[in-house]
């Protein structure tokens, strides 16, 4: 598995080097220059809403475990995002360190690890309406008068709303794989057992209002992405529409669900905007750039969690190594 990891990140890394040949590396230098030190803080902080949305749409799941409260489980987010986008991780080895983090504030591991994965597969379902709204955008020339915006908004509700109705049996299969998968990265799952897990997560995931506004949670913070995605963009000089950011964020969050094994999703993540980016006719060289934005506020808002998580990490062990 661990060479498995390595040779994905090593034909990531070609295929960076490789997109940004093809671009041309020095208009992507002064595509990124233009956004400048000032812009690339701004485009951080405007993520951060984004983390907070998500965190709390986790703590809707969650809320009701003992100890529970939505600023730990919106720092477990930011640990969780930190890890999956910063080090050379995939999405899983983030979804250990935010569950990890949880345990840490006090919360059971099992349990935790229910919340975890409900709110993974309910992040999921909210990007199928995103994604669609993207492409009714798209299809409507990405310019939208109200009626034609309620439409690209009602239609996505109603796929996603059959898609779920379809694949509900399929729920407790992936439910099994995943905390399989995440049994072998965590020992403290180890011999408690899927049956258990399971059970705690058919209890949380049921089409309930907490359920439902999680789901509704999850979809404001993939659309708020758009707006991160229209600032970067005139930052650039690059003119965009609202809808425009709309269906470039959108259809590459959808692209980039493929490269979930891939650490960082190095080299599918630029190959997303370079695709999308022209659907809208934005050229190689900004889109590439864009990617590079992207790539630096990941820096710039997870080395500060993962430096805050390794300290905690550190104090605990020097806490245990005391206590023998």
């Amino acid at each position: 598995m661990r060479r498995a990891s390595a040779l994905t990140l090593l034909l990531g890394v070609a295929a960076l080097v490789a997109i940004i040949a093809y671009a041309g590396g020095a208009a992507v230098e002064q595509a990124v220059l233009r956004v400048g030190i000032v812009g690339l803080v701004l485009v951080a902080l405007i993520h951060l809403p984004v983390i907070g949305t998500t965190g709390s749409a986790w703590y809707v799941i969650g809320g009701q475990l003992p100890g529970a409260s939505p600023w730990k489980f919106i720092w477990a987010r930011y640990v969780r995002e930190a890890t999956a986008e910063v080090l050379p991780f995939s999405q899983l080895g983030g979804m250990v360190a935010g569950a990890r983090t949880l345990t840490l504030t006090g919360l059971q591991s099992l349990p935790v690890t229910a919340t975890l994965l409900a709110d993974v597969i309910i992040e999921q379902l909210a990007k199928i309406p995103y994604v669609l709204a993207g492409v009714v955008l798209l299809l409507l020339g990405g310019h939208a008068a109200p009626v034609r915006l309620l439409a690209a908004a009602l239609l996505p509700v109603g796929v996603l709303a059959l898609l779920v109705s379809a694949g509900r049996k399929r729920a407790s299969a992936l439910l099994g794989r995943s905390a399989e998968a995440l049994a072998r990265r965590w020992p403290a799952l180890r011999g408690q057992g899927t049956a258990s897990l399971q059970g705690l997560f058919g209890r949380l995931f049921r089409w309930d209002r907490r359920t439902l506004g999680a789901l509704a949670t999850h979809t404001a913070a993939w659309a708020l992405g758009a707006a991160e995605t229209w600032v970067a963009c005139h930052l650039m000089g690059v003119q965009v529409s609202p809808a425009e950011a709309l269906i470039i964020d959108s259809l590459f969050c959808g692209l980039r669900t493929f490269g979930f094994a891939v650490p960082a999703a190095l080299g599918v993540q630029e190959a997303g905007y370079v695709l999308v980016c022209a659907l809208v006719g934005v050229p190689a060289a900004p889109a590439v750039a864009l990617s590079l934005v992207r790539r630096v506020r990941e820096l710039l808002v997870g080395v500060p969690a993962l430096g805050i998580w390794q300290l905690v990490e550190g104090g605990r062990a020097l806490a245990g190594q005391s206590d023998k």
